[in-house]
This record gives structure tokens, sequence and C-alpha cells, in this order.
């Protein structure tokens, strides 16, 4: 295992260390900064996509149009058709970010999700929303492998994790902004539907929830369609800007080595670290990432001799398998931490505890998303100086014990709220508490961790697995959360069940989950899991072997480099000017 506090075995690795992180490394690291928070807005859909269905299923106006999707077993799939497509495009997505490249399969994406939101927000029965979900999902889920992987392949070593974590971060603003704009236009006419030709008296049941089902069939005098359907298609706005802008953004370095196009890998690497060819710091950069692929494609080669679906093999070989089952536990842990069950279900779960104003449910829940924000900004700062397990094991706690509170609070009060509404705040606040922790957490780490264990050939591959399993357990939870807080009586216990899965998380980081930061990916792909002592001697005498091809033996730092680049060419005199973007990717 590679221990927290190792000196790097790389000698751009060693030179991380010693580089300014968090905010100070972003700010000097402009360009390369900028690309990441950009390409971030990928995951802005996908926050938001999170969080706009969830006010809509509260609205009179969208409850009297759609009166057979108000049962909580057919909420369930609702909120989880998203989370199935997401699924299908999370695991298809690897193969076509490494082969049009990274940027251009989140160009793909914006195409799908954009027909995903167009059939939701045009939504005249179920059976368009169904759809609407499920193909949106598909591009969210494309967002969500891709993204990530082209900002861990992008940033310098010292920057990875706060970088990376910009995807989270831009998942909670677009879910807060998801909140509040459902929350605005749900006053556009008032909140209360008032269906024409429907009595007064009739409007609303005897326990005062809305009777959608005598209002189906009338148009609202109140509430106006616009309340939901612009809320659901505002998203698009996000997608075509992040269309446009990926065209003037650089390429992956790593997937330009990995197609051999070295001159564009070296001006992509100029680019992003602001530096000429012949700095040592890049050319030691760019010889790793050389070396690294020559070394995949050399493994691979032998591998393609095993059959057509060769290359997947070593996914499942021994010495994968425990970055396979680290990458696949972490996202079950994430998901069974019970986030997206307060995402997609916040009003209700407000509601639960005793706040009966849909106005108030609305608001408590966008203050879960402004602290989502808020306390995802340490996760930037700082996760490059304090390492990933100190993160994952602190937020587990702190999860563990908020889901125990609040089972406390509900299990005492769930017959009695109407007399302790005390009791119904106080279990909001560790609802809030909950999202804190998360935040700065299993949020953003599991995220970076995805792209950091495995190597550059696999990487898009092994991405696409955890991401896929995310959205897996993602679309379990959404289809089952509303059936167990609607179970009568033991509420209380989904919150128990949550809170022992954090505990588990939490336990697992500890025992199996290495420490990363400062590592570059190159060096990660040979020792990850081990050190020099463990890794297989083939593997070994072969990186050796390419390492003395290249000029890399015996380097401690970057300055010790030879004057030629990788074998016969000299990049000392290349071209630093940007990659020609009409090139074919």
């Amino acid at each position: 295992m590679v221990a927290g506090g190792a000196v790097s075995n790389s000698a751009v690795g060693r030179m991380a260390a010693e580089r300014q992180h968090g905010i100070v490394g972003m700010l000097k690291n402009p360009y390369v900064s900028m690309t990441c928070c950009f390409a971030a807005l990928g995951c802005m859909m996908y926050g938001y996509d999170q969080g706009v269905m969830s006010p809509v299923l509260v609205m009179e106006n969208f409850e009297a149009q759609f009166p057979s999707l108000m049962g909580d077993t057919i909420q369930g799939w609702l909120v989880a058709a998203l989370e199935l497509g997401a699924w299908f495009g999370a695991l298809t997505c690897g193969y076509l970010a490494d082969r049009i490249s990274r940027k251009y399969s989140m160009n793909v994406a914006v195409f799908v999700f954009t027909l995903g939101t167009c059939l939701q927000c045009a939504a005249k029965n179920p059976g368009m929303l169904f759809a609407g979900r499920i193909i949106g999902g598909v591009g969210i889920g494309m967002f969500s492998m891709v993204v990530p992987l082209y900002q861990a392949e992008i940033a310098p070593p010292e920057l990875r994790g706060s970088l990376v974590s910009l995807q989270q971060l831009s998942i909670t603003i677009g879910t807060t902004i998801a909140f509040w704009l459902d929350y605005g236009f749900s006053q556009i006419g008032g909140t209360e539907c008032k269906p024409y030709n429907v009595p007064k008296d009739e409007w609303y049941l005897a326990d005062g929830s809305f009777n959608y089902e005598a209002a189906h069939g009338h148009l609202c005098s109140g509430q106006k369609d616009i309340a939901w359907r612009f809320p659901i298609a505002f998203q698009m706005l996000f997608a075509w800007i992040l269309f446009v802008g990926m065209f003037f953004l650089p390429f992956s370095p790593r997937w330009l080595a990995m197609k051999h196009r070295d001159d564009e890998c070296i001006s992509s690497l100029c680019r992003l670290r602001r530096l000429q060819p012949d700095d040592p710091l890049l050319r030691a950069e760019f010889l790793e990432i050389k070396a690294a692929v020559m070394f995949d494609e050399e493994v691979e080669t032998e591998l393609k001799a095993g059959g057509k679906f060769g290359t997947w093999r070593p996914m499942f070989a021994k010495n994968m398998q425990k970055r396979v089952w680290i990458g696949i536990w972490l996202m079950i842990f994430q998901q069974f931490t019970g986030i997206n069950s307060v995402l997609y279900y916040a009003p209700q779960i407000f509601k639960s505890f005793g706040l009966t104003s849909t106005t108030v449910t609305l608001l408590a829940t966008g203050v879960t998303g402004i602290f989502q924000i808020i306390f995802t900004i340490p996760a930037v700062l700082y996760l490059d100086r304090f390492g990933r397990k100190k993160f994952l094991i602190c937020g587990a706690i702190g999860m563990m014990i908020c889901h125990a509170i609040v089972a406390g609070i509900e299990g005492s009060f769930l017959t009695s709220w109407d007399s302790h509404q005390g009791a119904g705040w106080a279990a909001v606040v560790f609802i809030w508490l909950f999202a804190v922790n998360f935040a700065y957490s299993w949020g953003p780490v599991t995220w970076v961790l995805a792209q950091e264990i495995f190597p550059n050939s696999l990487r898009s591959k092994g991405v696409a697995i955890t991401a896929s399993t995310n959205w897996m357990f993602n679309f379990v939870i959404g289809l089952t959360t509303k059936d167990m807080l609607a179970t009568s009586g033991m509420s209380y216990g989904t919150y128990i069940f949550f809170a022992c899965f954090c505990g588990m998380g939490a336990v697992f980081v500890w025992k199996c989950v290495p420490e990363t930061k400062d590592k570059t990916l190159e060096e990660l792909d040979m020792y990850f899991g081990g050190d020099n002592t463990t890794i297989a001697a083939a593997d070994k005498a072969r990186m050796d072997r390419i390492y003395g091809e290249l000029g890399l033996d015996g380097v401690d730092r970057p300055e010790d480099l030879n004057e030629k680049g990788p074998i016969g060419v000299d990049i000392k005199h290349h071209d630093s000017s940007p990659e020609p973007e009409s090139r074919k990717a």
C-alpha cells in the first residue's frame, strides 16, 4: 500500500509535493484551473437534474396534470428512471471517450441530454416524462464519467484533488439552482392550482391535501404550467454553453499520447502548464506519460492475442482486482450514505417532520443546497494538502452520527409532531448537518479516487465501471427510498439503515483505501496498492526498460533529464502553439 507520507517515486510527483496546493496553487495555474471549472458545467447539469424533480413533484399544477404519478412507488420509478439511463450512459461512455476523445464525448452527451430534456419539458403524458428522464439520464451518466476523467488527466498532481473536486462543487451548485428556481417559479400564479370548473370545496380533501384527481383534466387558474416546465428546460442553457466552449479547450494530454499524437500532447501540456517545451518539469511529465502509454500498449498487444475481448481481461486480472473493487465499493458506500434520498425527496422528508407548509418545505430544501455549496469548498481548498482518507473517514463518522440522531428524534415523536414542532426543526438541522458532512467528503473524494486508481490505458474502462456502479445503486436508492420512508411507524429505520452503511464506509476506507495525494497518475499506475518490492517482477522489468529507453532511469528531479526527449524527438525545439482544433479527434 502507498503510505500517505511516502516519498514519491516519480520526479514529477516529488516536485508536486513541494509546490503550492489548494487555492494558491490554483491561482498559480489559472489556465488549467479555469479549464476544469468550465468542464464542470457538465456536472452542474448532473446536480441540476437531481434537484429539479423533487420540488416539481409537490407542485399542484404538476399533480393535476399527472395524477397517476402521485403514488409512492410510481414516483420512485419516475425519479429512478434517470439513474437507469445514467447507468447505461456511464457504462458505454468509456469506449466513446477512448475513441473520439474526452472533450468530444462531452459534446455527444450534450445532444443526448438535450433530447431527453426536451421530452420532459414538453411532456403531455407520463410516457413522455419517463422517456425524457431515461434519455436525459444517458447524457447525465456520460457527463458523470467523462468530466472527472478529463479533469484528472489535465490537472497537475498537486492540484488533481482540488480540480476534480470542482465536479462535486458544480453538482451542488446545480442542485441548489434547481431548488431555488423551482421555489421561485412555483409562485407564478400562486402556489395553488385552483382548477377551473371544479367547485372550490372540492379542491382539497378532508386531510388538507390537494385533490389532484378532481383537478385532472381542468386548467389551473392559479399556478401555471411554466412553474415546472421552465425549470426543467433551463438546464439546457448550461449544456449548450459547454458544447460551444469545449471546442476551444485542449485535448487531454494523456489521450493524445495514447493516440501517438506526441507533438499535440506536448502543445497541450505547454498550454495547460504555461511552460515552454524545453522546461525540465514539462519534459519530465511528458516522458512519464509516454512511459505509461508504452507500458500499457505492450501489455495490451499481448492481451489482444486472447481474442476480441482480450483488452478487457486486465480489468479482471489479479493485479487489477483491488483497484476495481475499491472503486466499486466506494461508489456503493457513497450511495448508501443516503445523500440522494435527501436530494430526491427533501420536501417529502421535511414534511414528514411536521413541516406542513409546502413553501416552508421548499425553503428548507433550498437551504440544504446552500450548505452543500459552502461545505464542498474545503475539499477544493484542502484535499491535496490533508489527503483523501482523512476527509472520507471524518465525513462518514459525521454522517453516521447525524443519521442516528434523526432516527432517535423521529422514533420519539413520530406520532406527535404537531405538539413538538421544535423536535421537527431539530431533525431538519441534523439533515442539514448530514448534507454538510457529505459535501466535503464522500461527494467529491470518491470521484477523485475513481480517476486515480486505474492505469492510463484502462482508466476510461475503470471509470466507466465505477461510475455505472454509482448510478446503478443510485437507481436502487431512488426506487426504494420513497417506500421506505412511507412505511407506517418505521420510517426512522431508514436513517438507522443509512447510519450503519456510513459506519461501514469509514472502516472500509481506514482498512482498504491507500492515500493517493501528490502521486502522478502514471506513478499510481505502477505503484497503486504496492511498492518497489511487491510489484510483479515482469512488470517492473518492463517499466525499467522503457524508462531506460526514454532517459528517465536515475532521474530524481526534472533537472536531471538529458537534453533529448522521447526516442529521437527533440522537444526542446518543439512548437508550443495550441494544437489545431480542426484536426480529427
